[in-house]
This record gives C-alpha cells, sequence and structure tokens, in this order.
C-alpha cells in the first residue's frame, strides 16, 4: 500500500475512548498496552470495512454500465421512443406528397400504405359548419365617459389608494397586495375598500390550494380598518410597508411616524387582529381641476399606445378645455383627422357632458372610419374606474365592451334590456334555456354570457366577438350539414337583432370528393363533415375545390391528385447516426473497466486514515483506488466480447453497402463506423431491405441451428442479457450489482448481499473487541488495585522503622 505519512498500526480503531484510567499506580500506558492487546481484531474489522467499500465501488461501477446501457436501450430500442430503430416507423415511407396540377387543392400525411391505391378525381364541395354573421357594426363604435361637471371647481371625493401596494410577509414568503382598479373593486368608503382589498387577498396564491385570502382578513369598524390573521399552521402574518402613503391612508401609520420604526406590536397581524390607529381616509375632496391636472392617459389606437399628459387647469375651466387639449394631444399623437373628440351633454343631469371618442379617416370633412379600434387603456389613478372623474373603466373602446354589462357594453340594441325578463335564448331544433337559471343576470358582463352559452351542450352554438370587424359570428359545433343556426329568445334578440336585417346565416354543409382507387374502374364520392379526414390511412385536408362545373356536375378529363411516398432519409439517417455515436460510448465504457488494470498500492482509507487527510487528498486517494475494479470481471468481459460480433460476419458486406461497418482498428473493440451518405443512398433505394437488416428477428432453421437477427435485434439480445431491468430475472449485471431503474434490484442484488454478510461480520467483530477491552481494562484495573495496597503497605512498613 502506498505510504500515507502519520499511519501506523495504532491507527486501527484506536481506544482512546476507553473507559477509566490506567496507570496511576504502576505507571504503565495501559491504553497503549490494551490497543496492541486487541490490535488482531481491530485489524480484523479495518481489513473487512475495506473489503466492503470494494465491494460497494464495484457495485457503482456496474451500475454506471447498465445505467448507459438502459438509457441507450430506453432511447433507440423502446417502442415508444421517436427513436426507435426496432420498428418499422423510421423505415416506413411515411413522407407522403400530393402529386399533379390540382395538388395544391389538398395537403396530406400519414401512412403510405393506401399512397399508391388511392387517387382524388375532383372535390365537389367544402366542409363547412352552420354560422351565423352579423350584417352590422354591433356596438355605437364610440367610447364615451360617464358624465363630467362641465364647471371644474366642482368638489368631488378623490380615490387616492387605488393601485398602491401593501407588503405581506407570511412565514418566510413576502407577498405584494396591489389595489387593483377594475369595475369589481370600489375604494370609495373606508367599508368598500374592506371588501374590495379581501377580493385582491383572494386571488393571491401562497401554495398547497390556498391563498392569501384563506389565512387572513380585513375587516371595517366605524371607519376603523384591522387585519385579522385566519392561518391554522402556525406561521407568522406581518405587515412589511407600502408604496406610497398607503398604511398612513388605512390608518395603520400616524402622520408623522416611519413604519421602518414600528415596534411587532404595530405590524404583526394576530387572530385577535391587527387594528388601525387612526380612521382610515380613502378618499380626498379636490377640486375637477385639481384630480385632472397633469395626469396621464393611454390610449391604444389600432394597436398603437401612446401616453398623453393633460394640461394645467385653473378652477376656471371647464369641460370644453379638457376636450380641447384632448383633441390636440391625440392629433399630435396619432395623426390629424384620425380621432374626433367631441362633447355630448349628460341626459341625466345637463350641468354635465360626457367626452366622445370617434375615429375618423382624415378628410374636410372627416369621414367616420368603422375599421379602427380605439381604448383608453390606462390612467393616473382617479381618472378611471369606479366613482372616477370619467366614470368609466380602463380598456373602454369604440367596440364593445366585454366587461360591461349589455346595456352598458355600447350594443346597439342594449338600450332595450329590461332586467325583469328572463334571458331566454334558443336554437333550432332545440329546448329554450334562461341564463337566470345559471346564475347570470341581465347586469352580468357581456363576456361572461357568450362563455356561459357556449359551455351550454343544449344550444350547440359557439360565439365569437370579432373586435376589428365589429360584429358577432355564431358557429354550430355540430360539424357540416349536421349543425343549423335559427337563434330565438329576449336574449337572442338583444345580442344579435333580427334575422335578415341584422345578421345572415349559411347552413352547414358537407365536404365531398370523388376518389378512385388503383385496380379498379369505378369511381365514388365519399362525404365527410369536415375537411379534415382519413381515408385508408391517408391523413387528408381539402382546401378547395376542383373538377366540378357550376351545376355540381363532374368534368370528365380532370386530372387526378395522386400521392407518393418516400422515407424521410434525413430524420432516419440522423437517428442511426446518434445510435452509432451512442453504441460506441457504452463499447469504450465496458472495454474501459474491463481492461482498467488495478493498482495494488491503493486500497480504500480506513476511518482513521480518512480523518489525517484533507478533502482533494481523499479524492486523490480514492480515484486510483477505484481503478481496476473490474479488470479481467467475467461477466463485464463476456459483455464486451458479446458486443464486438454484434453484426455477423455473414451480413458484414450487406450493412458495409449501407455505410455501417466495424472498425478494424483492433483497439476500437468493435465500435461501429458510419457512412452516412451511403446509409441514406441505401434508405432511400430500398428502405424494406435497410429495416430488415436492422430489425429482423432471429430465426430457427429445421436442422436446429440459429440464424442471426438484425443489428438491432443482436444488441437487443446482447444488452438485454447483461443489463435488462424487467421480468423476473434481470440481466447477469443487475441481478449482480442492482439498478435504480430496477427499484426491486436495489437492495436485493449479489453485491448488496455480500456487503450485509460483512456488516453482519463486522458486527460480531466489534462484539469480540468490546469483550477483550472490557476483560483487559478489568485485569489492568486489578493491578492496579493490588499494586496501589503493596504501596500502602510498604509506605506503611517505612514509617514503622523510621521510628
Amino acid at each position: 500500500m502506498a505510504s500515507i505519512s502519520g499511519l501506523g498500526s495504532t491507527s486501527l480503531n484506536s481506544t482512546s475512548s476507553l473507559r477509566g484510567y490506567g496507570g496511576l499506580a504502576s505507571g504503565l500506558d495501559r491504553d497503549t498496552l490494551i490497543e496492541n492487546m486487541t490490535y488482531a481484531t481491530r485489524s480484523k474489522i479495518a481489513a473487512q470495512k475495506q473489503k466492503k467499500q470494494t465491494y460497494k465501488w464495484t457495485q457503482e461501477a456496474i451500475r454506471n454500465i447498465t445505467g448507459k446501457v438502459y438509457e441507450f436501450s430506453n432511447t433507440y430500442m423502446s417502442y415508444s421512443s421517436s427513436s426507435n430503430l426496432l420498428g418499422s416507423k423510421l423505415f416506413s415511407r411515411n413522407q407522403v406528397t400530393a402529386l399533379g396540377a390540382n395538388s395544391n387543392y389538398v395537403s396530406v400525411s400519414g401512412s403510405s400504405v393506401s399512397a399508391d391505391t388511392i387517387s382524388i378525381l375532383g372535390v365537389k364541395s367544402l366542409a363547412q359548419d352552420a354560422k351565423m354573421t352579423s350584417s352590422s357594426a354591433v356596438s355605437n363604435q364610440t367610447m364615451q365617459t360617464g358624465g363630467v361637471s362641465n364647471d371644474l371647481s366642482v368638489v368631488t371625493d378623490a380615490d387616492v389608494i387605488s393601485g398602491e401596494s401593501l407588503f405581506v410577509k407570511y412565514g418566510t414568503k413576502m407577498y405584494t397586495v396591489t389595489l387593483n382598479q377594475g369595475a369589481e373593486y370600489d375604494y370609495s368608503t373606508p367599508e368598500k375598500t374592506a371588501e374590495s382589498i379581501n377580493k385582491v387577498l383572494s386571488g393571491i396564491t401562497i401554495g398547497n390550494g390556498k391563498t392569501l385570502g384563506d389565512v387572513m382578513e380585513v375587516k371595517e369598524d366605524a371607519g376603523k380598518m384591522s387585519f385579522v390573521s385566519k392561518d391554522t399552521s402556525g406561521n407568522t402574518l406581518k405587515l412589511s410597508g407600502s408604496t406610497g402613503d398607503l398604511l398612513k391612508d388605512l390608518g395603520f401609520l400616524g402622520a408623522d411616524e416611519r413604519f421602518e420604526l414600528l415596534p411587532d406590536s404595530r405590524t404583526v397581524i394576530t387572530a385577535d387582529g391587527l387594528e388601525a390607529v387612526e380612521d382610515a381616509q380613502v378618499t380626498k375632496p379636490m377640486t375637477l381641476a385639481e384630480q385632472l391636472s397633469e395626469k396621464q392617459i393611454s390610449f391604444s389606437y389600432n394597436g398603437t399606445v401612446k401616453w398623453i399628459t393633460l394640461d394645467k387647469y385653473e378652477t376656471t375651466s371647464t369641460m370644453q378645455d379638457v376636450r380641447d387639449d384632448l383633441q390636440s394631444k391625440l392629433n399630435e399623437a396619432f395623426g390629424r383627422g384620425r380621432i374626433q373628440v367631441d362633447l355630448a351633454v349628460d341626459t341625466t343631469d345637463n350641468t354635465k357632458s360626457r367626452l366622445t371618442f370617434k375615429t375618423t379617416l382624415p378628410g374636410n370633412p372627416p369621414r367616420e372610419d368603422k375599421s379602427s379600434v380605439l381604448s383608453m387603456t390606462a390612467a393616473d389613478r382617479g381618472l378611471l374606474g369606479r366613482h372616477s372623474v370619467f366614470g368609466i373603466q380602463g380598456g373602454e373602446s369604440n367596440r364593445l365592451n366585454l366587461s360591461a354589462s349589455l346595456a352598458d357594453s355600447g350594443l346597439i340594441r342594449g338600450s332595450g334590456v329590461d332586467p325583469s325578463r328572463p334571458m331566454t335564448i334558443k336554437n333550432a331544433g332545440g329546448e329554450e334555456i334562461d341564463l337566470k337559471d345559471y346564475g347570470l343576470d341581465w347586469n352580468s358582463s357581456v363576456s361572461d354570457i357568450i362563455n356561459k352559452i357556449n359551455e351550454t351542450k343544449e344550444l350547440g352554438i359557439k360565439i365569437t366577438y370579432q373586435s376589428n370587424a365589429d360584429r358577432f359570428v355564431v358557429q354550430s359545433t355540430e360539424q357540416g350539414a349536421s349543425g343549423e343556426i335559427d337563434l330565438s329568445g329576449e336574449l337572442a334578440d338583444i345580442m344579435f337583432g333580427t334575422q335578415g336585417t341584422d345578421y345572415t346565416t349559411e347552413p352547414g354543409k358537407d365536404a365531398v370528393i370523388r376518389v378512385k382507387y388503383a385496380g379498379s374502374g369505378e369511381e365514388m364520392e365519399i362525404t365527410r363533415g369536415s375537411n379534415s379526414m382519413t381515408i385508408d390511412g391517408l391523413n387528408l385536408t381539402i382546401k378547395g375545390t376542383f373538377g366540378y362545373d357550376a351545376s355540381n356536375n363532374y368534368i370528365s378529363g380532370t386530372e387526378a391528385i395522386t400521392f407518393d411516398a418516400q422515407v424521410d432519409v434525413e430524420n432516419t439517417a440522423k437517428v442511426v447516426k446518434e445510435m452509432v455515436e451512442a453504441y460506441n460510448e457504452v463499447v469504450k465504457l465496458i472495454h474501459d473497466e474491463v481492461s482498467q488494470k488495478p493498482n495494488r498500492n491503493y486500497a480504500p482509507l480506513t476511518d482513521e486514515q480518512r480523518d489525517e487527510l484533507s478533502e482533494s487528498e481523499i479524492e486523490k486517494w480514492e480515484t486510483e483506488a477505484k481503478k481496476g475494479l473490474l479488470f479481467n470481471d467475467s461477466d463485464v468481459s463476456a459483455f464486451a466480447d458479446g458486443l464486438r460480433f454484434i453484426i455477423p460476419s455473414e451480413m458484414r458486406s450487406q450493412f458495409e453497402k449501407m455505410g455501417i461497418t466495424v472498425s478494424t482498428n483492433y483497439a476500437d473493440n468493435g465500435k461501429i463506423v458510419f457512412d452516412e451518405e451511403a446509409f441514406k443512398a441505401a434508405l432511400g433505394e430500398d428502405p424494406d431491405a435497410v429495416r430488415e437488416a436492422f430489425s429482423k428477428e432471429a430465426e430457427k432453421k429445421d436442422d436446429g441451428t440459429v440464424t442471426k437477427g438484425g443489428l438491432m435485434t443482436n444488441m437487443k439480445t446482447v444488452m438485454d442479457r447483461y443489463a435488462s431491468m424487467t421480468g423476473a430475472t434481470k440481466g447477469v449485471l443487475v441481478e449482480r450489482a442492482g439498478s435504480v431503474y430496477a427499484p426491486t434490484t436495489v437492495l436485493k442484488n449479489g453485491l448488496q448481499k455480500q456487503i450485509d454478510d460483512i456488516d453482519d461480520y463486522i458486527d460480531r467483530l466489534n462484539d469480540k473487541l468490546k469483550t477483550e477491552q472490557d476483560r483487559f481494562i478489568s485485569q489492568f484495573t486489578s493491578l492496579e488495585t493490588l499494586i496501589s495496597q503493596m504501596n500502602s503497605q510498604s509506605s506503611y512498613l517505612s514509617n514503622m522503622f523510621a521510628q
């Protein structure tokens, strides 16, 4: 064994932990003596531990080989893998191409089985689902604000908290609670603010299917807010700050206080509640001029978003000044004559006006532009949302507002909504349903109404709103001629209007194609409800009609569409190349293990030896000690020999034509050499022969001799013999060392049994060592007692003679 400085025989299972004290009377080094006297047993223990470590390393080395083989097999010899070379898919003519002057009317994929036997003579009609389309715009195509006082000196309560954020720490994680702006959120009073914050909390996920709303809530009482913990798992809830002055506005921070100086009693949220110290001030009295001055608004025009900044207004300013300012800024942002801003008197209060926005085409005068989409996407706090200056939600546009109710969405017929009436809708031949029975009402959003209709199978329709065209399209969910659209009911009348006036319908139609099979003079028409269909293994998509006149009579002599099937040579060659590279890596790994000679000067370190070395020294030592563990191993050597002759000698000339040969370099130990171009040529010329060479099954002849199988078949046979992870009896190497890929073998394999036997032997040796140590300790203790008595007697006699 290579020498390790400072390591001697006394390092084996040191007895430094022996109980009691020795040598007090005799002066003998008891521990060293016992150490030497038990050396034989301790040496046996150390030797067994080294042997155990050798078995473990051998186990790891074998598992490394079987793991590599398993990955190879799973990739190239498993029917669930797209790179499987044992099956026929990679060698099949599965690249199907449509041929002929009319081939542009069809796209095709699928099996080559019927590619040579079928031709398409014509397409009489394309399939079409029954549908309804709005005849004109369904919205008023005007974006309009709510009523705003013409006098900007008027004082109103302005929102001061929406858009701000609280920071809450739950356990070890920090969560941001942003006071969202939207139709469902209202921050006009402390009570409504508490309700809105709870809605926000219920939308913040914290894991395990829970939300922040499941562990805390906000309460309000007489204008004061409080946070209450509902947590039952023992995690701490704590306020960790806010943006802006939100904590002051909610009353949790005094006017002159700093949050970072607050004690835990003012920030920790408990089940008893963390109560605010001041009343919440969620709004602030401000003039309209103050609320509008120098605020920013984001407009989107046909997908282009621009922010504009309003002027600073005086209390003497009016809504006309705001209109003029907006018109000027929008002209600058999107071009003169593109957007027309006007004022309209609020019909509910003539002291107020509404801003209206229409898209126009430049000209003198400008003309109405029905194709452009304009929306107010965002704005500074207080301009959009509930109880805002403009009284509309972000996202309001000159199209249908899907987030609003039918009456407020801008729908042309929305003014006809009567909340007391049922929300009925019926389709042809179906049952009339009332959406009020499904939890909706006339105040539900357009989006919710559409979604519910689309979910209701009894109606058999799917509604979409096309924003650019500003129209509804309703399609039957039944394919082709099976579907029908005939809408009725109060909800249908409000949303879609009257057939023939407000919308048109088109009946469903089936696809009809004319085909002919090789070897048969018969022509036949095939009818399907969809333009995508499968005919005898061919996946066809029909894209246009041909071969028929206006009266649907077949035009004799029309050039037919035929099909050609080829192998995907590039992909298959790529897979084979990757397989060869992976196979050669396996061969190299196995040969390196079986040919690496061990360094007998390096054995596994004992526990005491490891204590005297640094981590880097241990790593270097063990690297040497692990070498050669499988040198000339009979099982691994047999595995290597099996792979060396994976291509039978009688088939080598055949594989050579395919660009696959065994290296003639002896040092390569049977690696495969791959000529990609030669393989592509052979595959393109005769894919069936290549497939046979790869996946042919071994056969047993009448005389009892067995013929070799194809390349991948032989590989699988050899690899399964040594590294199979399945079956009652696994591969030879798996039975010997186990594998994580065969869980039942991890603790039940040949090497593990030897390791377990060594553990049992070490336990017996440790028992023996303890017995020896106890015996020697007892003997030395008796010796010390005797010597101590003799010393006492000697001292007594000396004293007597001295008198």
